[in-house]
């Protein structure tokens, strides 16, 4: 019975263990974007970086979250946590940037919506799991409270694979 008992408190602390610590904003959407082509896939279940050297066609996720107004006023940060149930190559990556626009619908190909790249937040290092780690950048800013704001997540170097389930892992904000 002590085995049982123990066995339990700790399969519930290694699960504890895997939730962000703090405030925290999921997702109101991912969307693949085909860099080939820019057709968009919108509001999908799982994100996709990939690009295969001599391939043709980069695909990144572009995400929207949402702000609530309990944010206003304090510090956001973009982070970046796996599972190790998705394919991934090992460390994927990644570059992060802010969209000037949300993607608000699918596309067949280049016109709007498109993927508003806009400035370049950084490099992350995503492993296979557990939380990514910067490269270089600045991914803390001042919460846009009561905004909808969109981010891009784009390969690097001339070959990386990551996919990730929006309902258990990938990006996320930090508030505090």
């Amino acid at each position: 019975m002590k085995l049982i008992a123990a066995t339990a408190v700790f399969s519930l602390a290694s699960v504890i263990a895997g939730i962000p610590i703090g405030q925290t904003i999921i997702p109101e959407t991912l969307s693949i974007y085909h860099g080939y082509n820019g057709r968009i896939e919108y509001n999908v279940g799982t994100g996709k970086v990939s690009r295969v050297q001599n391939g043709n066609d980069d695909i990144s996720t572009l995400v929207t979250f949402n702000f609530p107004e309990a944010t206003r006023g304090r510090k956001c940060e973009l982070k970046f946590e796996r599972d190790d149930g998705y394919p991934t190559s090992s460390p994927s990556i990644i570059d992060a940037f802010t969209s000037s626009q949300i993607a608000t619908g699918p596309s067949p190909g280049w016109g709007p919506p498109s993927n508003y790249r806009d400035v370049q937040l950084g490099r992350l290092r995503v492993p296979t799991s557990g939380q990514a780690t910067v490269d270089w950048g600045n991914f803390v800013f001042d919460c846009p409270a009561g905004q909808k704001k969109g981010y891009e997540f784009a390969p690097t170097g001339d070959s990386t694979y990551l996919e990730w389930s929006k309902s258990t892992d990938g990006p996320y904000i930090r508030y505090y």
